[in-house]
């Protein structure tokens, strides 16, 4: 039985996840999953259609800041090639998901896995 999605998630983030500073914020950990969620999904939807869906999020992030840009794609890169070496046969989408602040004040992930199309 496959890890639950929100689980195998956040071991994909985990070196973007470590860069963030312990008192980041609940919106600064949304963002950076948000940009986690966009590229496992590329990745994933890629392998269903036989596609290549990260061409058009590479050349979004031209329009970015230099800056930004430069960190930007190298984390676009960095979980490009996790997927790849660690969680290539894991073809779940993401569907709708929550960073959610439990009341011990630690943060936890849930996520809706969507399996494949027929």
């Amino acid at each position: 039985m496959a890890a639950k999605i929100s689980q195998t998630l956040l071991e994909y983030a985990a070196p973007l996840l470590h860069q963030l500073p312990p008192e980041a914020s609940l919106q600064q950990r949304q963002a950076l999953l948000q940009i986690v969620m966009t590229v496992w999904n590329a990745l994933v939807v890629a392998q269903w259609v036989h596609q290549d869906m990260l061409s058009d999020l590479y050349r979004r992030m031209e329009t970015l800041p230099t800056p930004d840009r430069t960190l930007m794609r190298t984390w676009v890169d960095t979980l490009v090639e996790r997927k790849k070496q660690h969680f290539a046969d894991d073809l779940r989408a993401v569907g709708r998901w929550e960073l959610r602040l439990r009341p011990n004040g630690q943060v936890s992930l849930w996520a809706e896995a969507r399996d494949p199309p027929r």
